[in-house]
């Protein structure tokens, strides 16, 4: 009997498979093959643009040989890809002569080009190899060169070739959801505009609390936060351009958002539920405040969109496996004070129980944040550390750069400082201290270091340049605070010898590690200024019974206001008032919307009239100044503090941060302060004209001290002549 030839192992093993895959396809369906790929990893695109990062113009280059450094934070752990700089430049060349543009990411130089024509676009897209990271940051150098000597000592002048950097140059990365997996990445890898969500419109006086912390918290990171509600039935969204996928496009509660309708109304809580399913940014948040409500709220969504799966078996199965990778609303509550790095829809999200707010933001300030490297952490406390001298705090802490660079004729050396990393245990920055080091050039003539904070000017030296530590101190003037502070120091040489003997030649300079901001103290002076330090300590901040109710615009204009004010959210006490009835402070305070006992105010308010009293006679008295609000210094029963109020029932959002610095009385718009008033010295309400130094605001404020002290000194010299003529007369004998 003739034998059959043996089956081949790997035909035995492909029919094999082929039979356990029959009756598997025979079970699948659309819905559930849609949510099973749903389940698979997802990418997270961030971009961060200079003016993210506190840069609010342009910054113009020119010059013989300008350089211009630029840190870009990114996370020290998290695996990076297709990370790109985005650099946005134009020039300018009115001369002839060399011009070079070099770009340098890392020290390591990425581009390079030289400038033929008068006017051109010098955007170019940089790929960048995120394997190289110094202390959370990358590196990115700007130099601008222009050789427009006819000879090639001749002395250096203005020339008309510059380059102009757009403030919209952007840092893009992307990363893998399942490779961020500690609290600390997380919070450094948040966008520019982060989201945070809270249950619904109303919340409880605790998720409240937490939720204008964490708002704080973020802004004073250099984020412009968002709050808004998780989505009810009967919101409406706006589903352009959605794509739901094929399989789940049929089921009545993906229909309607396939609809691609620009003003769809959710009509149960299934569609709800489909809204996180697809991961859709208005049922997620970067951020979210899980209390009770939120997680009740999340789970009868998704309850609901199961009970429509109920008939299809695989769906069902996929759409149960789906929901247990949801670990933002595992089974349960939240423990207490504790802080969840989860997954919601297709997201990664930090949540945050409802009683941890002040927690969750001392652990994610600068000090501690990098200590946060696991997915989930219970805080007991998290505070400012306490040290011999707390009030200088090293400018290398904050993000500057401690490596030495060659500088020909001219470059800058800048950090990014928020205000709320150092304005800490009441105190508020007074002083700069920068330490710098300078090696000898060809030239004679002794190079200039100058010291700007947000482009004021607050001192500048000629260095000895023997290589030695020299030191800068100035003062840092209250109208220079900004929420994003920017220092720079610029460093200016002479690159050629007296005798034209040498060719110019770059050589080192070093801002030192040595250089810090020194905090101080500040006595209440009825300015916005003086109560600067008394709101980074532990004050009150406090709001009507109403703002509960409506809770996303309320806890906008908290978190503007309480940021502007200089409130610190780790250390302030919040405080509910009745409904119509005054509060009495205990400590120094801001209020929004509250009456306070005792409290003096210049400014009135009905409506949309305003009206700001002066000593004999109204100041100003206006109607219909509906969309702005009105904040000013006040006291009531010895405590000094803020008093908000808004003109008229709706007030305008605030698009730009900023930090209430300069008088007593403020009008507010959607930019920011429309108008200053000190109302003890009218005259300082104007910000130094063009060609003012940081300086001059004393001269302003104390003018009358010349002629004062001139006359006192002219008055003792008076007495002493007098005093002199009769001892004289005394000594004449009779």
């Amino acid at each position: 009997m003739p034998s059959c030839p043996p089956r081949s192992p790997r035909l035995t093993r492909l029919v094999a498979l082929i039979s356990l895959a029959v009756p598997i396809m025979a079970l699948a369906s659309p819905a559930g093959d849609a949510l099973q790929r749903l389940q698979g990893d997802t990418w997270v695109n961030r971009s961060f643009s200079l003016s993210d990062l506190g840069f609010g113009d342009d910054v113009l280059l020119s010059g013989f040989d300008s350089r211009q450094e630029f840190y870009l934070p990114v996370p020290q752990q998290l695996k990076l890809a297709d990370a790109t700089v985005d650099f946005r430049a134009r020039y300018y060349k009115a001369e002839e002569g060399r011009t070079t543009m070099v770009l340098f990411i890392n020290g390591r130089p990425v581009h390079s080009r030289r400038i033929e024509v008068s006017e051109g676009d010098a955007s170019q897209l940089l790929k960048v190899d995120t394997n190289q990271r110094t202390n959370g940051f990358l590196r990115f150098r700007v130099n601008w060169q222009n050789n427009v000597g006819q000879r090639i000592c001749e002395v250096e002048r203005s020339t008309g070739n510059v380059l102009s950097v757009s403030a919209d140059t952007r840092f893009n990365y992307r990363f893998s959801s399942s490779a961020l997996t500690s609290l600390s990445d997380a919070w450094l890898t948040l966008p520019a505009h982060p989201t945070l969500m809270v249950a619904s419109r109303k919340v409880s006086k605790a998720t409240y609390d937490t939720a204008w912390r964490l708002g704080v918290a973020l802004e004073q990171a250099n984020r412009r936060v968002v709050v808004k509600s998780f989505p009810a039935p009967g919101d409406v969204i706006d589903t352009t351009g959605w794509q739901v996928p094929a399989g789940l496009a049929s089921l009545p509660a993906f229909s309607g958002l396939a609809q691609g309708n620009a003003k769809h109304v959710l009509k149960d809580a299934a569609e709800v539920g489909a809204l996180v399913v697809l991961g859709s940014s208005l049922a997620t948040g970067d951020i979210a405040v899980v209390d009770t409500a939120l997680q009740q709220e999340i789970s009868a969504a998704l309850d609901a969109l199961g009970a429509q799966l109920g008939g299809d078996a695989d769906a069902a199965r996929s759409f149960a496996s789906w929901r247990s990778l949801q670990t933002a609303v595992a089974t349960g509550a939240l423990p207490s004070h504790s802080i969840r790095l989860a997954t919601l829809g297709a997201r990664p999200v930090i949540v945050v129980s409802e009683d941890a707010g002040a927690k969750a933001a001392g652990v994610f300030a600068d000090v501690w944040r990098s200590a946060m490297t696991t997915r989930e952490v219970t805080v007991a406390e998290a505070n400012t550390p306490d040290v011999l001298d707390r009030s200088a705090i090293r400018l290398t802490n904050l993000g500057g750069s401690d490596a030495s660079f060659d500088v020909l004729a001219r470059g800058d050396w800048t950090a990014t400082i928020p205000l709320g990393a150092v304005a800490v245990n009441g105190r508020m920055p007074s002083d700069l201290v920068v330490d710098v080091a300078a090696a000898p050039g060809a030239s004679s003539t002794r190079p200039v270091a100058s010291v700007f904070w947000n482009n004021v000017l607050l001192s500048a030296k000629r260095l000895q340049a023997d290589g030695r530590p020299e030191r800068l101190d100035a003062r840092i003037p209250g109208y220079a605070l900004g929420l994003r502070n920017v220092v720079r120091v610029s460093f200016q040489r002479q690159p050629y010898s007296n005798d034209c003997n040498e060719t110019p030649q770059a050589f080192p300079v070093n801002v030192l590690p040595t250089s810090y901001v020194r905090g101080g103290d500040s006595e209440p002076d009825g300015t916005f200024v003086g109560l600067l330090p008394l709101m980074s300590g532990t004050p009150q901040l406090i709001v009507p019974e109403a703002y509960l109710a409506d809770a996303p615009a309320s806890l906008m204009r908290v978190v503007r206001m309480a940021v502007a004010a200089g409130v610190t959210p780790i250390r302030a006490e919040f405080v509910v008032a009745e409904q119509g009835q005054a509060f009495t402070p205990s400590r120094p305070f801001l209020a929004l919307q509250v009456p306070v006992d005792g409290a003096t105010s210049k400014v009135v308010i009905k409506d949309a009239q305003l009206r700001i009293n002066g000593k004999k006679a109204p100041w100003i008295d206006v109607d219909g100044l509906a969309h702005l609000s009105a904040v000013e210094v006040t006291s009531a029963h010895a405590q000094p503090g803020l008093l908000w109020q808004p003109l008229g029932a709706q007030t305008a959002a605030q698009d730009k941060p900023f930090v209430l610095n300069r008088g007593d009385i403020a009008l507010i718009g959607a930019e920011g302060p429309v108008s200053w008033v000190d109302s003890t010295n009218p005259s300082a309400s104007q910000p130094p004209r063009a060609g003012e130094s940081a300086f001059y605001e004393w001269r302003r404020y104390f003018s009358w001290g010349v002629p004062l002290v001139s006359a006192a000194l002219l008055m003792l010299l008076l007495l002493v002549v007098w005093a002199y003529r009769i001892r004289r007369n005394r000594r004449k004998p009779s």
